[in-house]
């Protein structure tokens, strides 16, 4: 059975209790998912990257596949 991706990015900051969704990205389960993950955490600048995994391609009933944190992009306002 086929499986669908998709990736949301999240901003982060505890310091300032922010917890938002920014932008969603399909991904292409034929290539390097970690790859994808990392760039679109690198483009919106974010600390943590959630992927989500559906049966259909029209992504009704999503399930959490895996979460990446991206230490290099954490919020250093409390520092």
């Amino acid at each position: 059975m086929t499986k669908y991706y998709i990736a949301v990015t999240y901003e982060v900051c505890e310091h300032n209790n922010i917890y938002e969704d920014m932008n969603e990205y399909r991904v292409d389960s034929s290539a390097d998912i970690y790859k994808q993950i990392k760039e679109f955490a690198k483009t919106d600048v974010a600390p943590l990257v959630k992927v989500y995994e559906s049966d259909t391609s029209d992504f009704e009933e999503l399930r959490l596949y895996k979460e990446y944190q991206f230490k290099e992009y954490e919020c250093g306002c409390n520092q």
